[in-house]
């Protein structure tokens, strides 16, 4: 079934959007000062609450499970990331844990990116969670706050978005994370950015996409396009699908970066048929959850 196959809005709760798209800011033309927030989410925790990663993780497997998820009974799948990977988790879990033979694993943080490590290291996080209790799968959704200079507090130095420097620190970054993935067996899906309302974001989101890129599919992890997804035929911005009714349903958030209820499932969806074509040891596992959210769109 493709992505934008016939649907109607899944009504997600008010309160979960406003969580997510409360502290959203649209864009500013102009230079970026090297210490301002990302232009795509505000950084004013009192504006925006929350959501902390839940507390529930994994039960630790022995590594060799790892490669056979189908057999380790429920598919714990991880999911990192800033406010994208925190608003798919939100609007699929309520969807997807009805379904008793897999859990979502929320470790995501909004406001947070790949670039600064002074304020939450991703790399840090990521490789000590997966190595204390190994997911049988993991989705990595990260990026809406990464076009700011990144910084090496190991050299105390700082790149500039757009140079050399910035785009090997970020791969490096990136690649990081996904080798961590491949040494404890669980296969990793990250998945790029989406396209933007903003041109100026949109030009930014294919840099990144292109690093991300880089980094993920040298280390054996699987890099999963939404650029195509949420584009038109003539590659612009796309806001909305039609449902089976041809009317259209909202795709898109008003900020033109986040997502509707809707639109993040269809990403969720998206994202586990990735997985299923690219890892067949994971076809049967997610099943459950494709046929889930299956539902909550048609």
């Amino acid at each position: 079934m493709s992505v934008f196959g016939t649907g109607r809005m899944a009504r997600g709760a008010a309160g979960r959007r406003a969580m997510l798209l409360g502290g959203a800011s649209l864009f500013v033309h102009g230079a970026r000062a090297e210490e301002e927030q990302s232009p795509f989410e505000a950084r004013d925790a009192a504006a925006e609450p929350e959501a902390e990663p839940t507390a529930e993780v994994a039960p630790a497997q022995p590594a060799p499970a790892q490669t056979a998820p189908e057999l380790a009974g429920r598919l714990n799948i991880q999911l990192f990331g800033d406010s994208l990977a925190q608003g798919l988790f939100l609007s699929c879990n309520p969807v997807v844990r009805r379904r008793e033979s897999l859990r979502l694993l929320n470790g995501t943080r909004h406001a947070t990116g790949l670039t600064r490590s002074d304020e939450h290291d991703w790399v840090a996080v990521a490789t000590e969670s997966l190595r204390r209790n190994p997911p049988q799968m993991v989705l990595m959704w990260i990026g809406a706050n990464d076009f700011r200079s990144f910084v090496d507090r190991a050299n105390r130095r700082r790149w500039q978005f757009g140079s050399t420097n910035f785009h090997e620190a970020y791969k490096t970054a990136v690649q990081t994370i996904s080798q961590v993935a491949a040494e404890v067996r669980a296969p990793l899906g990250w998945m790029g950015l989406p396209n933007m309302r903003d041109r100026a974001f949109a030009d930014s989101a294919r840099q990144l996409n292109d690093m991300i890129r880089e980094g993920t599919e040298p280390a054996g992890g699987l890099y999963i396009s939404t650029w195509e997804a949420t584009s038109d035929a003539d590659g612009r911005f796309r806001p909305s699908v039609p449902g089976h009714d041809r009317l259209e349903r909202r795709l898109r958030a008003d900020d033109g970066v986040h997502f509707s209820d809707l639109g993040y499932r269809l990403m969720a969806r998206l994202a586990f048929e990735k997985m299923a074509e690219a890892r067949p040891p994971l076809a049967q596992a997610l099943s459950p959850a494709r046929e889930a959210l299956d539902a909550s769109v048609a």
